[in-house]
């Protein structure tokens, strides 16, 4: 079991606060005014050093004892639960890292954590950044591969529905399962398979990176084994990367997250963001929807024209700090506007939204500003890259349509065209592998298959592609 540490800070000795004495008899009997005047600036200067060097002293003392709390923080088991409270898994933790530095994420209505699984393991429907759930998958510890395998989940998504039930949002009141996922396959093909779920599913992908090495080390430790094999699906490859990259140096604000311990053998990246998203900017039709929906997701207008008055999205977009350090200009990097972008007034609003300004639709920072006002995520783990002990493997889908509208007696598809993608993320990107090798790490395979993105983790030949990626078996080659 996890142990909490209290923390303690040092000593109680207090500094004494008397304040300095001056004789002033002198001063009101025979003293010359100047005289007087000089004496009273010196005390005055005097007093202000003091209460300065105070200030300065405890200042520091508050610093020290930040630092060393964080320093010293702890894992703590919560809760644990098993048997119907945790099926279909064999056992779910519930795990809190003391670390001061995590922060309460405010969650979007529509993004809180309503799954049956997930809520009742969070105790909450709006956790905590500092907690995470560990699930343990039936036999996990009765495995014949040596490698236990972490699933890291996507955006909106969570461990449960994403690899046990991924064709219906929350289990059947009954329990049974019809469609099993990822976790189900791996586990009849004898692997030992965990799985992590973030309290926010857009948060921060630094404080996400924490929880991964914090799971990693979880898992370490009831199995005994030296490294894991990790399999990520879209955004989760963000918190794993920046893990595996020890991306956190580089940012002051992130520099106390767990520097990589080592600790991963393969990384599987499924659908990945491996250069990064724009649609939040390429598509004024997007945004339109969001707004209308009222969805849960980012916007990359500033400001829209909404209902004959001009909204502010500022508080909206405060809730999806993981997207922002997601994007990347394609514009820039050889990917053109399609029909897509396209806007009435001539373009001039697509334009607007994508590189910055107003119109009478929307007004934008643009996306060059957003990228660096949220760090150049993308760009700094490109540059950087992935630890070179470890072996990536690349699964992509080709189907740009991932979903179909109707309206009246048309149906139009839903998905993005401007060039190839699975539905949601640019080829380019989800097979990007020069940000993955920057520092010499090898990459294993690249499989591409005909399906969208939600559809590469559940098609027959994904699961067996997984499976193979994971065995023992040497498959160091390209596949397309």
């Amino acid at each position: 079991m996890l142990q909490f540490v209290k923390l303690v800070t040092g000593s109680d000795k207090r500094i004494s606060d008397k304040p300095l004495q001056f004789m002033t008899e002198g001063i009101r009997k025979n003293l010359h005014p100047g005289k007087v005047y000089r004496v009273v600036n010196k005390f005055k200067r005097a007093s202000f050093s003091f209460n300065r060097c105070l200030f300065t002293f405890f200042a520091v003392c508050f610093c020290l004892f930040w630092f060393v709390s964080a320093a010293q923080a702890e894992l703590k088991l919560v809760k644990e639960f098993e048997g119907r409270d945790s099926s279909p898994w064999e056992r779910i933790e519930q795990i809190k890292d003391t670390n001061r530095n995590f922060t309460f994420e405010k969650f979007h209505y529509k993004s809180r954590r309503t799954h049956s699984i997930t809520y009742k393991a969070f105790g909450s429907n709006t956790p905590h950044s500092s907690r995470f759930l560990l699930h343990f998958a039936p036999n996990w510890n009765k495995a014949t591969h040596p490698v236990p395998i972490l699933l890291v989940h996507g955006a909106g998504d969570n461990a449960t529905r994403g690899f046990a039930h991924p064709w219906v949002f929350d289990i059947p009141e009954d329990g049974k399962i019809e469609k099993p996922g990822i976790m189900q396959n791996l586990v009849k093909k004898g692997f030992s398979v965990f799985a992590i779920t973030f309290s926010h599913p857009h948060g921060d992908n630094f404080l996400q990176a924490q929880q991964i090495a914090n799971a990693i080390n979880r898992i370490r430790q009831v199995t005994g084994a030296d490294k894991v094999d990790v399999l990520c699906h879209s955004k989760g490859a963000m918190s794993v990367r920046i893990y595996a990259s020890d991306l956190g140096e580089e940012y002051p604000k992130y520099s106390w997250i767990t520097p990589y311990q080592n600790d991963i053998r393969k990384i599987l990246f499924v659908a990945s963001p491996l250069k990064g998203i724009d649609t939040a900017f390429r598509y004024y039709a997007y945004n339109f929807t969001v707004m209308y929906e009222d969805m849960a997701a980012p916007l990359g207008a500033t400001i829209m024209t909404w209902q004959g008055q001009f909204a502010g999205t500022e508080k909206h977009n405060e809730l999806f700090p993981g997207q922002f350090q997601m994007l990347h200009n394609w514009v820039k990097d050889g990917i053109p506007f399609n029909y897509q972008s396209s806007t009435p007034d001539m373009n001039t609003t697509r334009k607007a939204l994508y590189f910055g300004g107003s119109t009478t639709l929307v007004s934008s920072d643009g996306i060059d500003a957003t990228i660096q006002k949220a760090g150049d995520v993308i760009n700094s783990l490109c540059r950087k890259g992935i630890d070179p002990s470890i072996t990536c493997h690349i699964l992509a889908g080709s189907k740009q349509e991932i979903d179909k509208v109707k309206f009246f007696w048309f149906e139009f598809p839903v998905g993005e065209f401007a060039d190839s993608s699975d539905g949601v993320l640019f080829l380019k990107s989800a097979t990007y592998k020069k940000g993955l090798t920057a520092r010499g790490a090898k990459i294993g395979s690249v499989k591409v298959l005909n399906t969208h993105h939600v559809g590469v983790t559940v098609l027959p030949a994904a699961l067996d592609h997984i499976s193979e990626v994971f065995s023992e078996r040497d498959i160091n080659k390209e596949i397309r």
